[in-house]
């Protein structure tokens, strides 16, 4: 939040202070004036060591890290310059101007109560009342925080139909069997395609007092394919839940629905909840998860079935160049058909998920993710092979996020999938490249 003219003027009024480095405090108060904290930081900074603790140096180093955009480190400036001056006013109204930078909306207000308490001039009155109005708007958007994304993209895709390249390999390692012959031109193989796609989606965030949040959103996305429309698809997905705060941790529950859209016909409706707990662990979140659902599929009822995955995450952001970010998860569950006759599409799986980022630039970020799923298909034969199914996924993505401007952004992006399995029909790899141009409300 810049400040008005006439607040810097104010604000920069400090006592002064008679020491060996005035010139330098004085260069850097008319840089602040003149709306150059950069500048000013870079004369201020080198003499923390020495002026630390001194309240025109704190006070405006202070001011030159907030109007540089760095609240969570002004903040110690102003804590310092507060310790000696306790009614230095104008340091005071900066720290409610840094807690209010940093969201927390009853900490500036309290400042500003203190402020209050000296009688302060007309003038400084009528900044108060101007800085309370921000606070209650502040405080109204953080009780209902809508958000709203719209993206439309492009790519390419190796393997839509994630069947095998080869078909003479892959019958090649077909097992034999007796009294039947899969030959070559009898296997599917994998189809590309080049394709188009739209995204859309709306969160609501309601905080309803300062222990329970409820939580909703609604995402929509259509993928068509310029090569074989057999595998377009669209899909529906909503959640409506509510997170709770219980002190030592959050819990988050959510009701789910799916409905999915395969060349324009109904394809699979999946509803369901989720339920985590997330605590602070050392210098990062630890969350704990269970998922429950229910697979209906409107023209293959063989394959309804009820998923359950359980699962373990930590994340973390490191403070060092380029803002690195990381996170694990390790997972495992089960699949069960509803069908006793098609027990081999019974599974259970288990996995780890890894990934991270780097903020490259103030406009540029890169993210990636590596995962390895393995499932077992053990409670029923694959048909006519013969053979329990067991099959080992991995895969790999990498995005780029380019934000053009406040609501704009491009983001490029590359995943690749490899499964390796028992039954060679199942072997495939795929390679997705696609670039999205999304707009943020």
């Amino acid at each position: 939040m810049r400040l008005a003219p006439f607040f810097l003027a104010l604000s920069v009024s400090a006592t002064s202070s008679v020491f060996a480095s005035e010139a330098i405090l004085q260069q850097a108060d008319a840089l602040i004036r003149l709306q150059s904290p950069d500048k000013a930081y870079d004369l201020l900074a080198p003499l923390e060591e020495e002026l630390s603790g001194n309240p025109q140096y704190d006070y405006l180093l202070g001011i030159a890290l907030l109007e540089k955009g760095e609240p969570q480190n002004a903040i110690f400036a102003f804590e310092r310059c507060l310790e000696v001056e306790p009614k230095n006013g104008p340091c005071r109204v900066q720290m409610a101007r840094t807690h209010l930078a940093m969201g927390e909306t009853p900490n500036a207000r309290a400042e500003l109560a203190v402020i209050q308490e000296y009688n302060p001039p007309p003038e400084v009155q009528q900044v108060i009342s101007e800085y309370l109005g921000v606070i209650n708007t502040l405080e109204k958007q953080q009780q209902r925080r809508i958000t709203a994304y719209a993206q439309v993209g492009t790519g390419f895709d190796s393997n839509i139909n994630s069947a095998p390249n080869d078909a003479i390999k892959t019958a090649a390692a077909l097992p034999k069997i007796s009294g039947a012959q899969i030959t070559p031109n009898s296997i599917i193989t994998s189809n590309e395609s080049a394709y188009a796609s739209l995204n859309a989606g709306s969160g609501l965030v309601y905080k309803v007092n300062a222990d329970v949040t409820a939580l909703a959103d609604i995402n929509a996305q259509a993928r068509s394919f310029f090569s074989d429309s057999n595998f377009d698809y669209q899909s529906l997905d909503a959640s409506l839940g509510a997170g709770f705060n219980l002190e030592t941790f959050t819990l988050v529950t959510k009701l789910q629905a799916q409905k999915m859209w395969l060349d324009g016909q109904a394809y699979r409706d999946v509803t369901g909840g989720l339920a985590q707990i997330q605590s602070a662990v050392a210098s990062g979140q630890m969350q704990l998860f269970a998922q429950s659902n229910t697979l209906s599929y409107d023209t293959q009822s063989t394959r309804d079935a009820d998923r359950t995955t359980f699962g373990i995450a930590y994340s973390q952001a490191i403070e060092a160049n380029y803002s690195p970010s990381f996170y694990v998860s390790v997972y495992q569950g089960d699949e069960e058909v509803d069908s006793v006759q098609r027990a081999d599409f019974n599974q259970n799986f288990k996995g780890v998920r890894v990934g991270g980022g780097l903020v490259l630039n103030n406009a540029l970020s890169l993210n990636s993710q590596l995962s390895y799923e393995q499932r077992e298909h053990n409670q029923g034969k694959y048909p006519l092979l013969g053979l329990y199914r067991a099959d080992d996924e991995s895969s790999i993505a990498i995005n780029l996020n380019w934000r053009i401007n406040k609501h704009l952004s491009l983001q490029p992006s590359y995943t690749y999938n490899n499964n390796q399995s028992n039954i060679p029909l199942s072997d495939y790899t795929r390679h997705v490249v696609n670039i999205d141009l999304r707009f943020d409300l």
